[in-house]
């Protein structure tokens, strides 16, 4: 097969490639049992903004499928069970609580949605308090023992001081999440921990280095290049309060030139407070010059956001950027195959 043209190839080790799940409900592993009924697993991670999705799709021909509880907990496992050019072997996706449950037919279908299981219960109920005299990383560290979570915060967030802030009418999950957008960094709940890290530091919270890979175009099918210029600012300024001369100062991130820059409407309590702000303001669009999304003819079922990539074999100005995963969707169907779409932004 070495001397085939790349189609023939392409067509030999998708046929060799089989992929392979696991899936438990209450800790009770059905993976048996939904096998010969998997019509389609779809599995979307995105950035901490929001849930990650799962939705299972199963045949119901003979009217023995159960339709799950709402709250009912599913684990999933996703990867490949043999198949050249892949890495054999099950990925732990997390847990999911169905949230949606559908029987639609003929033919006799049971549909299932689910979202990150982490993220579920109290950590979403609205609440009014004000941190004053702290940190971040004791903020996040409170929050997390309240819900029985583990606090993950990089240590040059953790040290950042909070003279003052308010959590009105927010869940602790949304207002930790909002204390991440000032420094531009993404707040999530995974395996139990709460996690707040810079976007695109290229490592966990707690400081373990996440290797990067590198794809090309022989790694996958259709890909969209876009370059955006509709928020072309050159910079970013923010305002801040001071008590000592009692008027408005401002700070500036980006270029020093007179092109165009973007004013942050709010004002901060303290200079260092606005320079965060204008810092990952700036950061934040720096990200936005440019996506890219791209199907991946083989799945990755270990490519999950914040992992750096880098394009190989595109025109120059894409393959010259660095990039970050800012969404990923892993796709099984009933044939055994596994296929993964992700979504690129520019890494700052």
């Amino acid at each position: 097969m070495a001397s085939a043209p790349p189609a023939v190839l392409a067509a030999y080790h998708r046929r060799n490639n089989i992929a392979a799940f696991q899936v438990t409900l209450e800790g009770r592993d059905l993976t048996d049992k939904l096998s010969p009924r998997l019509i389609s697993l779809s599995i979307t991670e995105k950035r901490g903004e929001a849930a990650d999705d799962l939705s299972l799709v199963l045949h119901d021909h003979d009217g023995k499928l159960a339709i799950p509880k709402k709250g009912a907990l599913l684990r999933v496992k996703l990867g490949w069970l043999q198949g050249d050019d892949v890495v054999v072997g099950l990925v732990d996706k997390g847990s999911f609580k169905v949230d949606e449950a559908e029987h639609s037919g003929p033919p006799d279908i049971v549909t299932i949605r689910a979202r990150s299981a982490d993220l579920a219960g109290d950590l979403r109920i609205r609440k009014d308090k004000v941190h004053t005299g702290t940190t971040i990383g004791a903020i996040v560290a409170d929050v997390a023992r309240k819900h029985g979570l583990k606090p993950s915060v990089a240590p040059e967030l953790a040290s950042i001081a909070v003279a003052a802030v308010g959590q009105h009418a927010k869940s602790d999950i949304a207002f930790v999440r909002d204390l991440g957008r000032r420094h531009d960094a993404v707040a999530t709940v995974k395996a139990g921990k709460l996690i707040l890290a810079p976007i695109g530091a290229g490592r966990t919270a707690s400081g373990a280095t996440i290797a990067g890979i590198t794809l090309t175009r022989r790694d996958g099918d259709r890909h969209r290049y876009t370059r955006v210029e509709r928020d072309k600012y050159d910079g970013v300024s923010a305002s801040w309060h001071d008590p000592d001369q009692a008027k408005k100062r401002t700070v500036k991130a980006g270029a020093d030139g007179t092109g165009s820059r973007r004013h942050l409407k709010r004002t901060y309590a303290s200079e260092a407070d606005a320079k965060h702000a204008a810092d990952a303001e700036w950061r934040r669009i720096q990200r936005g010059a440019a996506e890219f999304e791209y199907d991946l003819a083989l799945g990755r079922p270990d490519l999950s956001p914040e992992r750096g990539v880098t394009l190989r074999g595109w025109k120059p100005e894409i393959d010259a950027r660095k990039w970050l995963i800012a969404e990923v969707t892993h796709d099984m169907g009933g044939d055994g195959g596994l296929t993964t779409k992700i979504k690129l932004e520019t890494a700052a």
